[in-house]
């Protein structure tokens, strides 16, 4: 029976990238250092749940990160 959800095979279970990130993983993902998280952590600028001793990120906390603290470009016309 269809679920409407799509189903795994060997092909594509490689390329499953999980919905929370260590800071290992996350680092790997976003070009920021482990030890820039760890001191965004730290300093509570971006939201992480901890499982364990482990403290998991998600991409949406660093997208939230970076629209609070990018630089705007203003183009003078």
């Amino acid at each position: 029976m269809e679920t409407g959800r799509k189903h795994l095979t060997k092909h594509n279970e490689s390329h499953n990238i999980p919905l929370f990130k260590t800071i290992e993983v996350m680092s790997r993902i976003s070009g920021l250092g482990e030890n820039k998280l760890r001191q965004m952590i730290g300093n509570n600028e971006v939201d992480y749940i901890e499982n364990g001793n482990r403290k998991l990120l998600v991409d949406a906390a660093l997208w939230d990160w970076y629209e609070r603290n990018k630089i705007s470009v203003h183009f003078d016309q």
